[in-house]
């Protein structure tokens, strides 16, 4: 699933939007430690990291861009899925058919495919995902020094790659409170220190600030809005609309609605069709999400009068918080790739979930009414388990359901996970299609350069994705379109 998802990305051309005026910065600077300090200072951005990534990446490319920035952005592709699937235990049926299901909710969440496909040409949000995951398998490995001092490090570069990366100090503390020991005291400590810091830097000394709503379109409601009527809606007061976008984007990676900050159910209603592929997103993670929340009901009391949590128990509860932190850092507007680190808990905590639902007891419909076992051979049966007080599934038709639900909702995700490469393939040919006219592109941003340096590079580029082969115009067939959303 990794190599076709990479395949993906490296047919993708790097694209004019977003990459093609940091790789004319990288041309223009002087150095890798001059492009960390103007990422440093930028108004209402804190990145220097990612901006010494993308000048280091152009250096050492020696003229081929494309390889050396879509190579890295493969890579970090890949770290993403080693990491995943390093971070669940694989040791029964049960959870081996839980993975697989979880595979698919990774890769069909729209987040998901909002992270991966973009370059910018350093693909900071793919980045994060792999900081965030790194940070929880340190909080779950052997306790040392070595790991307090990889988690710092950890820690700093997620923050000084993308502001994102806060989520970091998130999962760390999240995983400490749950009994994660991997991360001492001393490391969260550590950690919490860097994260006051980073605040302290960047607030009170460089007071680059955050950005504001000018900045961009944003979705609200039913629609798109432009930055001069959000500025005329919500630049009085825009508490309300921070709040709407924390919950709008909280909402789409548990239930794929809404999308961008748009409702895409009632919107395609009023256009007189809701498509196919909407009803499966939305159908599919809400049935996700229950199950989630079934296992989060059934180990409630355990971990509220006893406050004992296990592995499985971390990995929820942790992919919760990160869910809910990462709404709360998309506050200022909504954005599927934003969103990417949530989306990859969320199918973390799907797994753990789905494992659990399949391996709770079975009673066969003839037992219904026997005594049962004694208490001591319950609780041997059930180690690891979900408690018996949630209640063993009896046969019959109710297993069978359950079994119908699952299989239907594992399909829905397929198809998502279809979705994710054909999107990919739109975006390849629209990418594409986007060089034949940079120059204007670049006249209307005010970035044309004026040196002949510049210029080759531009043209280099734009021959290169012009070269590269396409998708069949036939795929972009509103037939298709409609079922992969």
């Amino acid at each position: 699933m990794a190599a076709t998802v990479c395949a993906g990305v490296l047919r993708i051309p790097l694209q004019v939007t977003d990459s093609l005026v940091p790789m004319l910065d990288a041309q223009r600077s002087s150095s890798v430690i001059a492009a960390f300090g103007s990422g440093a200072t930028n108004p209402g951005y804190f990145r220097p990291l990612r901006a010494a990534q993308i000048q280091a990446l152009f250096e050492l490319s020696n003229g081929h861009y494309f390889a050396a920035y879509k190579g890295f952005q493969a890579a970090a592709v890949l770290a993403v899925f080693v990491l995943f699937l390093l971070l669940l235990e694989v040791n029964s049926l049960e959870r081996a058919a839980a993975l697989l299901f979880a595979l698919t909710v990774l890769t069909g969440l729209h987040t998901f495919r909002g992270t991966v496909w973009e370059a910018y040409p350093v693909n900071h949000s793919i980045e994060v995902v792999a900081f965030c995951l790194l940070a929880l398998l340190l909080a779950r490995s052997k306790p040392g020094r070595w790991t307090d001092a990889a988690a710092a490090l950890t820690f700093i570069a997620a923050i000084f790659t993308v502001e994102s990366g806060l989520l970091v100090w998130v999962v760390i503390v999240g995983a400490w409170l749950t009994g994660a020991r991997g991360i001492s005291r001393r490391g969260v400590a550590i950690v919490t220190v860097l994260l006051a810091g980073y605040l302290a830097m960047r607030f009170a000394y460089l007071r680059t600030g955050v950005p504001a709503l000018s900045e961009r379109s944003t979705g609200f409601g039913l629609r798109q809005l432009d930055p001069a009527e959000l500025q005329r809606r919500f630049g009085a007061w825009p508490y309300g609309f921070y709040a709407y976008n924390v919950l709008s984007s909280i909402l789409t990676v548990l239930f794929s609605e809404p999308r961008a900050g748009i409702w895409t159910v009632p919107a395609e209603f009023m256009r007189g069709r809701i498509a196919g592929g909407t009803i499966i997103n939305v159908v599919s993670s809400t049935v996700t999400t229950a199950i989630i929340g079934w296992f989060v009901v059934a180990r409630w009391r355990q971990w509220w009068r006893e406050r004992s949590f296990d592995r499985d128990d971390q990995l929820v509860i942790v992919s919760l918080a990160v869910i809910a932190a990462n709404g709360v850092i998309s506050y200022s507007y909504t954005k599927d790739e934003i969103m990417g680190p949530g989306g990859v808990f969320y199918a973390l905590a799907a797994c753990v979930s789905v494992a659990a639902l399949l391996s709770r007891p079975v009673q066969p419909a003839a037992d219904v009414g026997r005594v049962p076992p004694s208490a001591g051979a319950m609780r041997a049966a059930n180690v690891g388990r979900v408690p018996p007080s949630a209640g063993a599934m009896r046969g019959g038709p109710a297993a069978s359901a359950l079994a119908l639900i699952l299989a239907m909702t594992a399909s829905a995700w397929v198809v998502r996970t279809a979705g994710l490469h054909y999107q990919m393939n739109v975006m390849t040919f629209y990418d594409r299609n986007e060089w034949v006219y940079v120059d204007d592109w670049l006249v209307q941003q005010k970035s044309a350069p004026t040196t002949d340096d510049g210029k080759a590079l531009v043209r280099q580029l734009r021959e290169d994705a012009l070269q590269r082969s396409s998708v069949n115009p036939y795929l972009l067939s509103p037939r298709l379109d409609q079922w992969f959303r």
